[in-house]
């Protein structure tokens, strides 16, 4: 498990959480116990909201490649790149017709305007240096008029209320250990804007999991977080829906491509 601690960047309004570097090698640790396809069903009917089922789909940062799955099922021609190789060879693997390869999110190498639509789903928090270059990326691989989805951990009203209480330490500034960044919305939304991008929507995701990672009830909550009873997923699930506006863990973002 990845032991993270978070810090307040005054400076730049936003969480920094530091353990271990979420480089290849991480992934590749991350994801060992294998491949089991289980179809991403919050994707796939997210994307059939803005496009139709013969569209073209890249999750950029794919790993274990549900989400890849679960297009390709609902009759998306859907494609994957992830950078940590032994996960993608492991996918290729067991899942030789998914269309899953190598890539960097930021020089994936498809051709102009190839895409409908791109997924990014946890992936712009982990680079130190910021996300202009996957913005970018984003904006020369989707056609005009096709939409960018994004995911990225979000400073909710309770993260908020604490950066307020003072109750994150301050960041240093210094990049060793760096894992993510827990972004403000308006600096997605700004960001994403300036590189060719109009904001679709958004909605929280997660209250749960935002809860339990930022309050004393952290252990107890873990219990019930990972698990596999019905019933308490299921009443997980409604919390997540009930706690999402105070204290999400992560927020989905809907751009259309100008």
């Amino acid at each position: 498990m990845n032991e993270k601690k978070a810090f307040y960047d005054e400076k730049n309004r936003r969480i920094v959480h530091v353990g271990t570097v979420a480089d290849d090698d991480y992934w590749d640790s991350h994801w060992a116990d294998g491949i089991v396809l289980r179809p991403d069903r919050f994707v796939v009917e997210t994307t059939k909201r803005y496009l139709t089922g013969s569209a073209k789909v890249l999750d950029a940062g794919c790993g274990l490649a549900n989400t890849v799955h679960g297009l390709h099922q609902a009759g998306f021609s859907a494609y994957g790149i992830d950078f940590a190789q032994k996960t993608v060879g492991m996918v290729n693997r067991a899942a030789p017709h998914l269309q899953v390869t190598v890539g960097d999110v930021r020089a994936t190498g498809f051709a102009d305007e190839f895409f409908d639509g791109v997924w990014s789903l946890g992936v712009i928090e982990h680079f130190f240096d910021g996300y202009d270059e996957i913005a970018l990326e984003m904006r020369r691989i989707i056609r005009s008029g096709g939409v960018a989805f994004v995911t990225v951990p979000s400073i909710s009203p309770l993260r908020q209320l604490k950066i307020r209480m003072g109750l994150y330490p301050r960041f240093s500034g210094e990049q060793a250990g760096f894992y993510q960044f827990v972004l403000g919305p308006s600096s997605i939304v700004s960001s994403f804007e300036q590189h060719g991008f109009k904001l679709l929507g958004s909605q929280p995701r997660g209250g749960f999991k935002g809860l339990k990672d930022e309050t004393f009830f952290s252990k107890p909550m873990q219990a019930w977080y990972d698990s596999k009873n019905g019933i308490l997923r299921g009443l997980r699930a409604a919390a997540d829906r009930l706690l999402g506006p105070f204290s999400h863990h992560t927020r989905l973002y809907v751009f259309h491509r100008i």
